[in-house]
């Protein structure tokens, strides 16, 4: 009979081994369920793995007795295989269900049944002390899953499906509002595995909950408004522990809601500050920030000195969208990015109730014109589970149309079979159709191609100091996509074709369609959505793509004769700042020698809002080569995972894509003033990955 000390637990947040992008990250959920466990029970044997190349072979090898895994947007059907796969080789093991994915009363409960019915057990909300309760009960009836089952009152926060298909619920427990009652995992070496081989990037948690209510979002609800917190000395403890053993350029992901929202948060990135000046770690930190408290956000952000970025989630900048969904955003909230000087990523989505295809292009237009330096994050909208949005009748009051899409190409071969990884995408409200949908679709990969990393400084800030609003340009070339050069128009269209090409009615629809195309997606020949195509605006129509900007500004500035020299010059300037990405470009030419009419690089290094013909004077420029501008485009299009080879060397890492503005060359003058250029936003982090 399993006691304490022979129970094998194997608990996984699985991906997939080859990893994606979304998914180098250290598995802290479970992590977390595991060092409670082991307080709980110091004896028992508890595993945590990730990869699910790990995870087979720790199947094969040790034919677990409890499999309990994490279910998210980006893992349920390969978590499916792996549970099913344990069964396969140990009939017994207890197959235990958690994660924002497990709803008690989903809408699609048909099909919820079909996806999770093989769990034994599912637990809805926080894990910790449910996991511990389960596998206390299933030791103590002498590990008989019916049994269990019998004492289903007893578990907290868990359900199960019976034979008839029907959903049996226990009680609900209190969620842990003393967090230090969890053990670090990190602290008790349960994640050393991940730290020590260097390319997982670190999570941790300084508090729970969130304060909004937001109908799309699974912390939206009322069981999660009120913030519980980690102590400082718990967080200072578990930062110091990965600090000594991580590899510097993996960065740091801080998983909370609202992170620089709170007081607590200033003493954290105090605490950040001194260990990158002693470890040099983090130089990157992914996080959420709040949505509120501004200010001390971007105290926050000083603090880390480019380390953090702002990502201002608005949503979207409608009054009546922002009431349908239950979100207020910060007052004035345009004024306070504005005086972010930090980069920042504002979130958007597409399509919410009552946006119309309008205000979503104004909204954006006007985050645009704050001329601060961002760049608009813009999401597809999902039907996530536990979400109010994700009920009959909102979905029925909203006209909500939704159909299923391979997630993010996460699709491979785990166990033996070829599992991929879906989202529900609502498509159409009744105050956007999907032609709406697909149309302002388009203005966001113009407007990514536009803004990520800044790669036109330099026209936005000559937009500025002529007092020209920065939206006239993008709105330009997006009312206008019919007039420009056929490639472009071209790269628009498949772009729209290939999101319809991925939509489906049912997920079985998904599945079928990955089958035939799995290998063209595993080497990114199909798939990456908005930014294959505003990176292959660069990439591969880099001339059209000058031509059509600068022929738009001259309309612009039709009536200023001036203009037409200064534009002149700052279309010549591009040509050689971007040199190898032209087709008519200055071949294997290390240094190039040019003379300018107007002094850009001072100008823009002043920024003193003059304008340009302010700086009129004959100035030489030298535009030397990089290891990065002289990337071929191949290369260019592996650094994002594109149009891969079996022989490609791609790092996957958002650090290694090598966007436009990394791919610049460096400048220097002939008069030899001390001129600062605009360097790449996060070149260094390319650096750092071996490009």
């Amino acid at each position: 009979m399993k006691n304490d000390k022979t129970l094998k637990v194997l608990l996984i947040d699985p991906c997939f081994s080859d990893r994606g992008i979304s998914n180098i990250q250290i598995p802290l959920s479970v992590g977390l369920i595991a060092s409670y466990l082991k307080n709980q029970i110091p004896e028992i044997d508890v595993c945590v793995l990730k990869s699910s190349e790990d995870i087979e072979k720790y199947i094969r090898t040790n034919k677990p007795d409890v499999l309990g895994s994490c279910n998210y947007l980006w893992n349920t059907n390969i978590a499916n295989r792996l549970s099913n796969y344990a069964r396969e080789l140990n009939p017994k093991t207890l197959i235990v269900y958690g994660g924002p994915e497990i709803n008690q009363k989903p809408v699609d409960s048909k099909n919820f049944i079909n996806k999770y019915k093989n769990a034994d057990m599912l637990v809805e909300h926080e894990g910790e002390i449910a996991f511990y309760n389960i596998i206390k009960i299933f030791l103590e009836e002498g590990c008989v899953k019916e049994k269990l089952k019998n004492r289903i009152n007893e578990l907290g926060n868990c359900f199960y499906i019976d034979e008839k298909d029907n959903i049996i619920s226990g009680p609900k427990i209190s969620r842990i509002k003393d967090l230090n009652l969890v053990p670090s995992p990190y602290l008790t070496g349960i994640l050393d595995k991940f730290l020590n081989e260097g390319t997982w990037q670190p999570l941790i948690q300084t508090n729970r909950g969130c304060p909004y209510a937001c109908t799309f979002c699974q912390e939206g609800s009322g069981y999660y408004n009120k913030i519980n917190y980690h102590s400082l000395e718990y967080v200072k403890e578990e930062l110091n522990y990965i600090a000594e053993r991580i590899d510097p350029a993996v960065g740091l992901f801080i998983v909370d809601s609202n992170f620089g929202m709170y007081k607590q948060d200033v003493e954290v990135a105090l605490h950040l500050k001194e260990l990158k000046n002693k470890y040099n770690w983090p130089q990157y930190i992914h996080v959420s920030t709040g949505k509120s408290q501004l200010q001390r956000i971007k105290h926050v952000a000083e603090i880390l000195d480019g380390a953090l970025m702002i990502t201002n989630a608005v949503q979207s900048l409608n009054n009546d969208v922002l009431d349908e969904i239950k979100r207020k955003n910060a007052n004035n909230l345009e004024e306070s990015i504005m005086e972010l000087d930090k980069y920042s990523e504002p979130d958007i989505i597409l399509p919410l109730p009552k946006e119309t295809l309008h205000t979503f292009v104004d909204g954006l237009s006007k985050l645009v014109d704050i001329k601060a330096p961002v760049r608009l994050s813009v999401c597809n909208a999902l039907m996530l589970s536990n979400t109010q949005m994700n009920d009959n009748e909102t979905q029925e009051k909203n006209k909500l149309k939704v159909t299923y899409r391979q997630h993010q190409n996460e699709t491979g071969w785990v166990a033996g079979k070829l599992i991929s990884e879906t989202e529900r995408n609502i498509v159409a409200t009744s105050t956007m159709s999907e032609k709406d949908v697909l149309e302002a679709r388009k203005y966001v990969v113009l407007l990514d191609a536009m803004l990520r990393e800044e790669p036109f400084a330099e026209i936005f800030y000559y937009l500025d100091t002529k007092k020209v609003k920065r939206s006239t340009l993008t709105m330009s070339l997006y009312d206008n996509l019919d007039k420009a050069p056929k490639e472009i128009q071209e790269c628009f269209n498949q772009y729209i074709k290939e999101v319809l090409a991925e939509s489906f009615e049912t997920e079985t629809e998904v599945f079928e369609y990955m089958k035939k195309y799995g290998e063209d997606y595993a080497y990114g020949k199909k798939g990456g959505d908005l930014l294959r195509y505003s990176q292959k605006l660069w990439i591969d129509h880099f001339d059209s793509m000058i031509e059509w900007i600068f022929k738009n500004l001259d309309t612009i500035f039709i009536k200023e004769s001036e203009s037409r020299n200064e534009l002149g010059d700052l279309k010549l300037f591009y040509l050689f700042v971007y040199n190898e990405r032209s087709n008519s470009s200055k071949k294997n030419i290390n240094i190039i020698k040019q003379k300018f009419n107007f002094d850009i690089l001072k100008w823009h290094q002043d920024k003193t809002n003059k304008q340009l013909g302010e700086y009129k004077k004959e100035v030489v420029y030298f535009f030397e080569e990089t290891k990065f501008s002289n990337v071929t485009n191949q290369n260019i299009w592996n650094s994002f995972g594109f149009n891969l080879t079996k022989d490609s060397n791609y790092i996957r890492s958002a650090f290694s894509r090598l966007y436009l503005s990394r791919t610049r060359r460096t400048i220097t003058r002939e008069d030899g003033l001390d001129t600062k250029q605009r360097l790449p936003l996060m070149s260094n982090f390319a650096e750092k990955v071996g490009l």
